[in-house]
């Protein structure tokens, strides 16, 4: 059920989701590379922060799964 909802979403949808995700995956990326601790905390929050919000969209989409299936 979950792939019928990520294969529904539009292209937009998808780039919602991607682009946090991908800001995410570089941020962790910046945090291993950065010397001073304020830094690493403060791009690991930075990552945090977009994981969060890719998981808050996808939940969304799966609660609202009917209606996008209608679109």
């Amino acid at each position: 059920m979950f792939g019928r909802i990520v294969r529904d979403l539009t292209l937009s949808n998808l780039a919602f989701t991607g682009g946090p995700l991908v800001v995410a995956v570089l941020s962790f990326a910046k945090a291993a590379r950065v010397d001073a601790a304020f830094d690493r905390w403060a791009w690991i929050a930075v990552g945090a922060v977009m994981v969060i919000i890719c998981l808050a969209y996808l939940a969304w989409a799966w609660r609202n799964r009917s209606r996008l299936r209608d679109q």
